[in-house]
């Protein structure tokens, strides 16, 4: 599932997180900007450029990594009878639970070295809105088994992990908790980004070209 605008503003006024205008640009600004900058103009800065090969396999990896995320985070944030967390307590596979806790964690660390790889103000504030995100609940996760590195990378701790109930687990990573939500919601916005700095390499358009505004007006929700 793609999160549509309205779906993400609902979604930003749920989950509480910061997304508005003027955090992003007070974060664009305190990277180093001594000037009054539209976001427009943050793009422009940092990618009105050739972008190389190396960097479009980049967007390209980043793209897969984010929206694999985005689809976990959405399935152990859902609710229902067929949710993850329903099914997990009527089967009693506690070994799935155990693998879809792991395979969470490792699709959260792919993202997040990618972003780190790929460069540019938007994907480093991506990556600071989701380690951000993490540190929120760090405390609630070390207690089910996942510590948050010096690097902000995931780690599994499988045998506290395995100790934790199902209902723990789920106070963390499902619907009644915040982060699952937060999570999947940056990681629709970080696949849409990558989205179109790939459509505007393919398109031999820079970031200041006329293909690119329609694309952009997908971050409209930031005002």
């Amino acid at each position: 599932m793609r999160i549509t605008t309205q779906m993400l503003n609902e979604t930003a006024k749920r989950t509480g997180i910061p997304v508005n205008q003027t955090n992003l640009m007070s974060y664009i600004n305190n990277n180093g900007s001594s000037n009054q900058s539209t976001l427009l103009d943050a793009l422009n800065k940092s990618k009105n450029q050739n972008v190389s090969t190396e960097n479009t396999e980049n967007y390209k990896k980043l793209k897969k990594e984010a929206g694999s995320l985005q689809d976990l985070a959405e399935k152990f944030a859902a609710t229902g009878t067929d949710s993850f967390f329903d099914k997990i307590k009527e089967s009693e596979d506690h070994d799935t639970l155990y693998a879809g806790v792991k395979d969470y964690v490792k699709s959260y660390n792919a993202t997040l070295s990618a972003l780190k790889k790929s460069g540019g103000i938007l994907n480093e504030y991506y990556s600071q809105m989701m380690q951000e995100a993490v540190k929120q609940s760090g405390k609630s996760l070390e207690e089910i088994g996942i510590t948050i590195g010096k690097d902000g990378m995931l780690s599994v701790d499988e045998e506290k992990l395995k100790a934790a109930s199902v209902e723990d687990i789920e106070s963390v990573l499902g619907a009644s908790g915040e982060l699952s939500s937060k999570i999947g919601f940056l990681a629709g916005r970080v696949d849409d980004h990558a989205q179109a700095n790939i459509d505007s390499v393919s398109q031999t358009y820079n970031f200041s070209g006329n293909q690119y505004f329609p694309t952009t007006s997908k971050y409209d929700f930031w005002g």
